[in-house]
């Protein structure tokens, strides 16, 4: 089923429709995503800033230092505070939703981890996904991959 995604928060304060097909879809295993998720894995979905309509409730707009000194920009429900997606400084054009809050969840499979050298020991990687062990020298290399991927399932998703 193709765009649109709908999408909530935990407690359904926020509710959004994502409104276009994701840019990419990747795992990210440094430490930094681990500790930010409380799990093995970050995942991130690239998608266009302006796909994103929030259809009820108002996201609270947080703002924090990165360990390596950059500011992060984070949409967040101000009820349950769950990180909704985030808005990076140096790309304006772009936001990277938690895929995990899209109803359609299940339909959409990351095409690349990174950061594997940081990976839990008893993470098992799915057979055929590109693995780097820190970050691909360029990033659209993962939304070629992604492509890729959607060419070879018309409908945009890995079912």
């Amino acid at each position: 089923m193709p765009s649109p995604y709908a999408g909530t928060c935990m407690c359904g304060q926020i509710q959004f429709r994502l409104n276009a097909e994701p840019i990419t879809l990747y795992a990210c295993h440094c430490t930094d995503c681990q500790r930010r998720s409380g799990g093995a894995l970050l995942l991130s979905m690239w998608v266009h800033r302006d796909s994103l309509e929030v259809l009820d409730g108002t996201p609270k707009l947080v703002s924090s230092i990165a360990n390596d000194g950059r500011e992060r920009k984070n949409k967040v429900c101000p009820a349950c505070e769950v990180r909704l997606w985030s808005e990076p400084v140096n790309r304006p054009k772009l936001a990277i939703l938690r895929p995990g809050l899209l109803h359609q969840a299940k339909d959409f499979t990351p095409i690349a981890h990174q950061f594997v050298r940081s990976a839990l020991p008893w993470f098992v990687f799915p057979e055929g996904v590109k693995l780097y062990e820190t970050s691909p020298e360029d990033p659209t290399e993962l939304v070629r991959l992604w492509r890729q991927a959607s060419a070879a399932h018309p409908d945009g998703r890995d079912t």
